[in-house]
């Protein structure tokens, strides 16, 4: 018994077909009716599978009122400035400060950006990212001072989390 093998049925190899990733034209002609209808029903199983194991996305904030989105980039730029302002210390290094929007709305205001603007990085000139920004992004140390320097300011944005990362020296 041991050494007798069975032949195979149509529905054990439709059921190891439909396990395949790939099957070629040739043997899905070579299917009967009901070995395809069965790969169809196997694999429009597995899209919803698939379809409900992807990442949830973050909660939709409601529509924000223009007063409400010009309160929340004032916030946002505040602390934006505060954050930046507590790592200048002695001498020249770099910064780097994440922040957490309530809405794309929001990021656009605080940076002055067009509602089409759909990029993920932006550069600023030192000037031009305290101009647009609208603060003094500078600090005071024992016999000087310090400001933003460098050749650019990198505004990073992800849209899908509603972060923004600001890099640049000082």
């Amino acid at each position: 018994m041991a050494g007798i093998k069975r032949a195979s049925d149509g529905q054990a190899s439709a059921a190891k077909r439909s396990k395949q990733d790939v099957l070629s034209r040739d043997l899905l002609e070579a299917m009967e009716k009901d070995e395809l209808g069965s790969h169809i029903l196997s694999l429009q199983s597995q899209i919803l599978i698939t379809s409900h194991q992807a990442p949830p996305s973050p909660p939709a904030t409601p529509g924000l009122s223009p007063e409400e989105v010009h309160h929340k980039a004032s916030k946002a730029r505040d602390m934006m400035a505060k954050g930046i302002k507590s790592q200048m210390k002695t001498g020249g290094a770099r910064f780097s400060y994440s922040g957490v929007v309530a809405s794309p709305q929001v990021f656009l205001k605080l940076f002055r950006l067009g509602v089409d603007w759909k990029k993920k990085q932006l550069q600023f000139d030192p000037a031009d990212f305290q101009h647009t920004t609208g603060t003094d992004i500078a600090t005071s140390i024992r016999y000087g001072r310090l400001n933003v320097t460098g050749k650019n300011v990198t505004v990073r944005w992800v849209p899908n989390e509603l972060t923004f990362t600001v890099t640049g020296s000082y």
